[in-house]
């Protein structure tokens, strides 16, 4: 053994001095790439100042030029991006006029401003069979709105319902609630078209009215029923000379004025409301078209304006790179000399070093052969020793079969032997450990040499580099001398030309500055008009609703028509008076009226609908819930019984086999409430009374849990079994029955078992001990005490849990059964 073990040192010796020599071939291998690497590039480099310093030259000529033409694109950009914004700012103004106008004229139109009490309250509903109103199925040109307003005018505010019935209930509806009066009509109605071939060849005749409405495909049988063949003419006299002209023909006016087949002329003014709507419906789309076209048109001069933008912060980059490279030319001329000087010195440093480095890669190439030869010889004689030491271990192994043989007569000495092999482990440990130590310690000392002469042959080196360099720096001081003088005269220049930049600088502010106040000013301008314009639309707006609610509150008024008359009568007299009184005490008693109050009552209602379904949706919840709980009850409380009674049959059983006699049983607290009920243990052991688990020694109480661990175990076993010291209260018979037990349930699970005891220790199949050889060092060191346990389906582990620095004893180890 002493002889082999020096054999392997030895070997891992020449081993380390092979792979010391390979790694230091490998460093200079990687330093002679890396130097090649660094001949390559200064040599590149060299070749790259040579002509960078006549590419300087050219490239002084070229900045002037492009600096000129970047100075006059730079001009002509601000200029067009001025323009821009200008042309941006009007864009956007007008956006913002015709949205206002839409938003005023949505909410107008939402409001139903001038619409009937009926019919705003037939539209309100939010009934799927109302359709709108005739004013929101027909789009008139701006020309033909007072004729077609003349026309039709108050059925413009007619309720387009799904169908006739639909109507007839919803005005039914309409009349209980006491809420006005309207006009509906089907939203597929039929009609019988007049020939008007006749009268629409007089020349007096401008159109037929219902070719130039528009509308959906679907409303075309409505506006032919509400419209008819109506034709257009230029004037009143027009109008009542064709319909006098052709019979049966109805003639409206660009005026408003109509002429029906009966004789009858309608004319005047008084058609505001349905011009209103007609003009409101054709504006809005005129706004729509408009708004349609300018934002497109908006997001175009955007795009242009950070285009120009863009591209002016380019230019005037550029044309600061190449007032930096007009300058800076002049001092990489001075700079690229010195790189070259500098470069030329890196390449002669580079081809010595190569040099150098191929000579070493030879000299280590030699010393890698000899120790190789080396390395051949001592391997075959560790070949032979090792022959030997196979053929005795096959001595030890029969000589280990005979003492398995005996080891059953001899179970005294077992832990002996035990003991004897975890010392031996160790011990073999220390000796692997030592041995290692050795060799580092050799090949350290090796390493040392060899870089000592190497630091010697660098120390020469350094000498004849560092006269080199005292000859560089004499000659870089001069050319610094040189250089200190060429770089005042530039900077003098420098700061000539920084003077004029700031010049120029000041100026351009202060334009921009006064650009800026212009601008604010004109914002403001146009702020305050827009404020005006709102202001006179709020007002508009006002007047509106006050007419409106005039209208409201005294059924219909028109206030625009009644004031004149109200101020041309004679002032009332006191019995008038006192009749006004008495009306505005009755009225004031009624008390305001509620108009919203059936939608409220409606959304009331239908708002209890929809919470009664939910409070019943959550009801039925509840109960499913309920049943859930009840049936997870059932379930649990039979199988915790079904459970309980198995595992107390095992338990019992398990109890006695342990006590070997005696009897025990679990009773349950509460037997009628199996979901909160407890468990407690009575137990007899042989010549005791029956009694409570606590009345029980140490030793008692350990073996009675261990018989419930083992009972739940048999009962559902598990893949693996943790017991930490559990036969440690126990007796050395209790502990030999303990064993038994665990060894029986050994095929249904795997067991670990943590101890101090002695038998169990003997008991199982691999032993593994932790011990410390150096202060914080832990060591992990195995014995295999059954040598058949790789093959056993039941084979137990031990684990050592030893805290000293000697090896553990055999109480203080740790073991596991599997």
């Amino acid at each position: 053994a002493t002889r082999e073990a020096s054999l392997e040192a030895r070997l891992d010796g020449i081993v380390q001095r092979v792979a010391d020599a390979n790694a230091r071939r490998d460093r200079l291998g990687q330093e002679r790439e890396r130097v090649s690497g660094e001949l390559t590039s200064a040599v590149a480099r060299r070749a790259a100042l040579e002509k960078s310093l006549v590419e300087i030259a050219e490239g002084k000529r070229i900045t002037e030029d492009e600096r000129a033409a970047l100075e006059g694109e730079l001009e002509s950009l601000r200029a067009r991006q001025r323009e821009c914004e200008r042309a941006l700012d009007t864009v956007k103004n007008e956006i913002s006029l015709r949205r206002n106008r839409q938003r005023a004229l949505e909410d107008l139109h939402r409001r139903m401003q001038g619409v009937g009490a009926g019919a705003r309250a037939l539209l309100s509903r939010n009934d799927a069979r109302v359709r709108g109103m005739v004013a929101d199925r027909i789009e008139a040109p701006e020309e033909l709105t007072l004729a077609v307003a003349g026309l039709l005018g108050a059925r413009l505010q007619t309720v387009v319902v799904e169908n006739q019935a639909a109507g007839i209930e919803l005005l039914a509806e309409l009349q209980q609630t006491r809420r006005g009066r309207a006009e509906v009509i089907p939203a597929r109605p039929g009609y019988v078209a007049g020939s008007v071939r006749a009268a629409a060849s007089d020349s007096r005749v401008l159109c037929r009215l219902a070719d130039r409405l528009r509308y959906a495909p679907d409303d075309e049988a409505l506006v032919r029923a509400l419209v008819g063949d109506a034709l257009v003419v230029e004037s009143a006299a027009d109008a009542v000379a064709v319909a006098a002209a052709h019979a049966g023909v109805t003639v409206v006016a660009l005026d408003g004025t109509v002429a029906r087949p009966d004789g009858t002329v309608a004319g005047g003014s008084g058609d505001d409301v349905a011009s209103a709507l007609l003009e409101q419906k054709r504006e809005l789309h005129q706004l729509a078209d408009e708004l349609s076209r300018l934002e497109p048109e908006a997001a175009r001069l955007s795009q242009e304006l950070s285009t120009v933008q863009a591209r002016v912060a380019e230019v005037s980059t550029a044309l600061d790179r190449a007032r930096r490279e007009a300058h800076q030319g002049e001092l990489a001329e001075v700079t690229a000399e010195k790189d070259l000087a500098r470069t030329n010195a890196d390449i002669s440093r580079a081809e010595a070093r190569l040099a150098a480095i191929d000579a070493e890669l030879e000299e280590i190439a030699r010393t890698i052969a000899g120790v190789q030869e080396g390395e051949a010889e001592a391997r075959s004689e560790l070949e032979t020793v090792r022959a030997e030491r196979e053929r005795v271990a096959q001595e030890l192994a029969r000589a280990e079969a005979t003492l398995t043989e005996w080891r059953e007569r001899v179970a005294a000495q077992s832990a002996l032997v035990t003991e004897r092999r975890v010392r031996l482990a160790q011990v073999k440990e220390q000796l692997d450990a030592a041995r290692t130590a050795r060799a580092r310690v050799e090949s350290t000392l090796a390493e040392q040499t060899t870089r000592a002469e190497r630091l010697n042959a660098e120390l020469d080196e350094a000498a004849h580099a560092y006269g080199e360099t005292a000859a560089r720096v004499l000659l870089a001081r001069e050319a610094r001398i040189e250089a200190l003088l060429t770089a005042r005269a530039a900077h003098e220049r420098l700061d000539a030309a920084r003077e004029q930049l700031e010049s120029v600088r000041q100026s351009l502010s202060g334009q921009e500055a006064a650009l800026k106040n212009l601008r604010d000013e004109l914002e403001e301008l146009d702020a305050r008009a827009r404020k005006h314009e709102m202001a006179v639309q709020r007002m508009d707006l006002e007047r509106e609703h006050l007419l409106a609610g005039i209208r409201e509150r005294f059924r219909g008024l028109d206030l625009n028509r009644v004031v004149g008359d109200y101020h041309a009568r004679p002032a009332p007299d006191p019995e008038h008076r006192r009749r006004i009184d008495e009306l505005t005490q009755l009225i004031d008693r009624m008390g305001p009226v509620n108009l919203d109050a059936k939608a409220e009552h409606e959304d009331a209602e239908r708002r209890f609908k929809e919470l009664s379904e939910q409070k019943i949706d959550i009801e039925k919840a509840l109960e499913e819930l309920d049943r859930a709980i009840r049936h997870m009850n059932r379930e649990s409380k039979r199988r915790f019984r079904e459970t309980f009674d198995q595992v107390n049959a095992l338990f019992k059983k398990t109890f006695s086999k342990l006590f070997r006699g005696g009897r025990a049983e679990l009773l349950l607290t509460n037997p009628d409430d199996l979901l909160n009920t407890g468990v407690e243990i009575l137990a007899q052991p042989p010549g005791k009374k029956l009694g409570n688990i606590e009345l029980m020694s140490g030793g008692e109480k350990a073996l009675t849990a261990v018989s419930l661990i083992f009972a739940i175990l048999q009962h559902r076993p598990s893949p693996f079994c943790v017991l930490d010291e559990v036969d440690a209260p126990l007796d050395e018979a209790n502990v030999a029955r303990y064993n038994e037990m665990v060894r029986a349930m050994t095929s249904q699970s795997q067991f670990i078992l943590i101890t101090h005891i002695k038998k169990t220790m003997q008991s199982v199949d691999v032993l593994y001990g932790v011990t410390m050889g150096e202060p914080g060092v832990s060591r992990i060191v195995s014995v295999r005490v059954n040598e058949n346990a790789a093959t056993r389906s039941d084979s137990m582990v031990a684990r050592s849990d030893g805290k000293e620095s000697t090896p553990p004893r055999a109480a203080e180890a740790v073991a596991g059964v599997a």
